[in-house]
């Protein structure tokens, strides 16, 4: 990379390249890792960044639209507030959160605003929208609340919302009392909606229909839980966790089918073929049979880290496994 970059980079991905929050926005060339493209840094900024339709979409302290080929500006629309919130597109709209505690949607191609939903009452402290994803004609939005004024204590919300209206479906409260926890990034595995509790350290299985909790799974007391999504594929879920663990779990039930540990705490995992990966400062490839470790990047014989490290999440996309390093972007063979 010609400019350096700090902090978390996000990464999306579509048939023709790779972009990045680096230094603005940047598309890099899926085969080659060519620049493609890069627009100036945008006001405010970014937590993540999503591509759908031909358009790679940005919410920053505005948002907006760009051209996935060129990067030209499609639209730009200046919210009222903007929570630092994973966001999530589908064919007809893009769906931001506030720290208002609103979901809103706006038109792909256009950027007008579909719905605007208040999906928790207004409160004494402090709430936002943390993450996002649509499945079929669901959006299920997470919510986090702080119960003091400092945030020490929160708990975290689950909303389902009807995609065509915003109308709220179901809410799911995580809480117990005098400690806090959240309900943040979450995926979809058949009738479960499968929940990291990042403050309870837990995993939470939630029937995606009626909001009910099917399954809790907490790990060790002493460490936070997953900012990792869950990754689904042929029906078990992989997760990488801050307890420092690499998990493969039977979604429906919770039950451990093993994990593995890769010594320090992972923020991303990506399943590419028969292995899964997980980003832990350094990459971990594992056998998706057995959760054993298999290959290693970044660390040496030691288990130190070197010079480079990764500061994205992990994507997968046909044979090969993409990330931003503190240094470069990389592709790296699933083989």
């Amino acid at each position: 990379m010609t400019d350096g970059n700090s902090g978390r980079e996000d990464l999306a991905i579509d048939d023709h390249a790779f972009y990045t929050l680096i230094s603005g926005v940047s598309a890099y060339d899926l085969n080659t890792g060519a620049l493609l493209w890069r627009t100036a840094r945008p006001a405010g900024r970014p937590l993540n960044l999503v591509v759908a339709a031909g358009r790679v979409f940005v919410p920053a302290s505005e948002i907006f639209a760009l051209d996935a080929r060129t990067g030209a500006e499609l639209w730009r629309v200046t919210p009222d507030s903007l929570g630092r919130v994973e966001a999530a597109v589908d064919d007809r709209a893009f769906y931001v959160g506030t720290d208002s505690r609103r979901v809103i949607a706006y038109d792909v191609a256009t950027g007008r605003m579909l719905w605007s939903e208040e999906v928790l009452a207004s409160g004494p402290y402090y709430a936002s929208v943390d993450a996002i994803i649509t499945h079929g004609d669901t959006v299920y939005a997470s919510v986090l609340e702080y119960l003091n004024q400092s945030g020490g204590l929160k708990r975290g919300w689950m909303m389902a919302l009807d995609r065509n209206t915003g109308r709220v479906l179901w809410r799911y409260l995580n809480e117990r009392v005098n400690e806090p926890h959240d309900a943040g990034n979450h995926a979809v595995a058949g009738r479960m909606l499968l929940i990291n509790d990042l403050n309870g350290g837990a995993m939470i299985g939630v029937d995606r229909f009626t909001g009910r909790e099917v399954w809790r799974r907490v790990g060790p007391l002493d460490r936070l839980g997953a900012w990792d999504t869950f990754k689904v594929v042929d029906g078990i879920a992989y997760v990488a966790s801050n307890d420092t663990f690499l998990y493969a779990l039977d979604p429906e039930t919770g039950r451990i089918i093993w994990r593995t540990s890769v010594d320090a705490s992972a923020s991303s995992s990506a399943v590419c073929g028969d292995k899964v990966f997980a980003g832990a400062r350094g990459l971990h490839m594992a056998s998706r049979a057995d959760g054993r470790i298999l290959a290693t990047l970044f660390l040496d014989a030691q288990g130190s880290l070197g010079s480079s490290y990764i500061t994205s999440r992990l994507h997968s996309q046909g044979s090969r496994v993409y990330f931003v390093g503190n240094d470069a972007v990389y592709a790296v063979s699933c083989d």
